[in-house]
């Protein structure tokens, strides 16, 4: 194997493996996060069930009571929101690797040589599912309680 080849070879070597560890990290960190969603919103539901559904207050802890059944879905809301932008520019980080590697190597993926960066285009799409829609479901949830269930 001629010297050139055998450069470009240990290049291509490293560049590979230098997406694919920034592509796990960024993947773990979004699975990470809808884990931490998913416990904080639990924190969340238990709190506000546990508000509902309590026997009724002292007429002086009657508005604190209601303030919390306010504060407790608002805070979970904003959580679920900002857990679904930091998933979203995570996986948009990671799309962004993914062709920044193809640009590099000529837009081949060489899937010859190494096992694929990021999975192909189906494999993608079902690797989104999860840490999108787990936060607007409870952006959905919270949104009701919050703006249809109370106004009741």
């Amino acid at each position: 194997m001629p010297l050139e080849t055998q450069e470009q070879e240990q290049q291509l070597t490293e560049i590979y493996r230098v997406s694919r560890a920034q592509i796990e990290h960024h993947d773990n960190a979004v699975n990470q996060r809808v884990i931490w969603l998913s416990i904080g919103q639990s924190f969340f539901f238990n709190v506000y069930a546990m508000l509902v559904t309590a026997k009724a207050p002292t007429p002086e802890l009657l508005s604190k009571q209601k303030m919390l059944g306010i504060i407790f879905p608002i805070a979970a809301l904003l959580v679920a929101i900002f857990t679904l932008v930091d998933v979203m520019a995570g996986m948009y980080y990671m799309r962004k690797l993914r062709l920044n590697y193809k640009k590099v190597t000529d837009g081949s993926s060489h899937e010859g040589y190494y096992p694929m960066l990021n999975g192909n285009k189906f494999d993608r799409s079902f690797q989104r599912i999860s840490p999108i829609a787990i936060p607007i479901i409870f952006i959905i949830t919270w949104a009701y309680l919050l703006f249809i269930d109370h106004s009741k």
